[in-house]
């Protein structure tokens, strides 16, 4: 079978869609042994050249495609070029498919947060309609559609009508790649943390709740005088501009610390280190920082939502994203009780070990062969005569 795979988002120093892509990209091909053939189209300017020599020693064929997501070249050059390597099934690891693309397809569908809430991203009223069309027709047209969480595909049914049988969930899992080690003492040097630190791993969007988080913090810091910082790790996302400057109008702002974009190297230290992660986020198709804390062996503060309930399980201490008081006063929990703490350390531990994309990789290529058994071929029809 010749499967092909929408690299252009993916890479081992990516977050997101990009880190979901290149871990499970990654974990197939060490399943795969040369069963069958990979064809993988990456974004020369989103890709690094470890991840490309990786991918070219484990025997994959590179194909560049420069192509920018949402864009008219995607959607009119890329299905030309994916017509050209006559792929029996292509996966893309996001929802956006090209709309001119005939081929069988798989895609994945981390969540629907863009149909729930509004923002500057769905600000022109016609850019919603075609995300929601794109969407749906990427949905309905997939011969099998893979998610992250079943609450997740609850979600996805919740908006669209499909057959539940077509969703598969398939778990993702820590990061597998933490680059070099950084030693604490220069990244506690180059970031002033004299103090003991919560953590916060993403982007400053407006889904990820920040504003009640570090609002809830600040009434931690008032109530209990406690010597504590808040690192937030992650680039703000250019649609969300102002998130940093609302967040900074706390009374307690100086024991904010923000970071910017870091390598997996400094992530690692910063997870190895941290006193606890928080996250309030209230829209999340999965929630893969507080896993990868939990792998280090540190508590995990959440949001009571379904999906950290169903990731986290009983391995995380839950508050009212939306209660800023709640959010202190489980900070509080933690902070007070050490006997408790250290019982969180080992739950945490205990939960993330059971989550491994050797196994995610396992139960998507058994998806692959499951969706060529079960659906009719698709012409692939090329949108170019070939030039010999």
């Amino acid at each position: 079978m010749t499967i092909g795979f929408d690299f252009r988002m993916g890479g081992s120093g990516n977050a997101g869609i990009g880190r979901y892509s290149f871990e499970l990209l990654s974990a197939m091909l060490d399943l795969n042994k040369g069963k069958h053939k990979f064809v993988v189209f990456y974004n020369e300017a989103a890709t690094n050249e470890e991840d490309i020599k990786e991918l070219r020693n484990k025997g994959v064929q590179l194909v560049v495609a420069n192509f920018r997501h949402y864009s008219f070249s995607e959607q009119i050059f890329f299905p030309r070029l994916l017509s050209k390597y006559k792929l029996d099934l292509m996966h893309f690891p996001n929802f956006n498919v090209p709309i001119l693309y005939r081929g069988r397809y798989i895609v994945t569908i981390h969540d629907l947060v863009h149909h729930k809430i509004s923002g500057h991203k769905k600000a022109r009223y016609h850019k919603f309609l075609a995300y929601k069309f794109i969407v749906n027709r990427a949905v309905k047209n997939a011969v099998k559609i893979i998610t992250v969480t079943e609450a997740a595909k609850e979600e996805i049914l919740s908006f669209i009508q499909i057959d539940p049988d077509k969703i598969s969930v398939t778990y993702e899992a820590p990061n597998r790649y933490q680059g070099q080690a950084v030693s604490f003492e220069k990244v506690a040097a180059q970031y002033l943390l004299p103090r003991p630190y919560l953590l916060f791993v993403g982007t400053l969007e407006r889904k990820k709740n920040l504003i009640n988080l570090v609002k809830g913090f600040d009434k931690f810091i008032s109530k209990y005088k406690f010597d504590m910082d808040l690192v937030i790790a992650g680039k703000i996302d250019p649609h969300y501009p102002e998130i940093r400057t609302q967040m900074l109008q706390i009374k307690h702002r100086d024991n904010l610390v923000f970071t910017g974009f870091i390598s997996n190297g400094v992530q690692a230290t910063l997870y190895k280190n941290a006193f606890a992660f928080i996250t309030a986020s209230m829209h999340e198709g999965f929630g893969l920082p507080g896993l990868e804390a939990m792998e280090y062996g540190i508590p995990v503060l959440a949001a009571n939502t379904k999906v950290f309930n169903e990731v986290y399980d009983n391995a995380a201490i839950f508050f009212d994203g939306m209660d800023t008081n709640d959010i202190a006063e489980k900070i509080h929990i933690l902070v007070k009780d050490q006997p408790f703490y250290e019982q969180m350390q080992k739950k945490s531990l205990k939960r993330s070990i059971e989550f491994d994309w050797q196994l995610t990789a396992k139960k998507t290529l058994t998806i692959y062969q499951e969706a060529m058994q079960n659906s009719p071929a698709k012409p692939i029809t090329p949108l170019e005569p070939e030039i010999e």
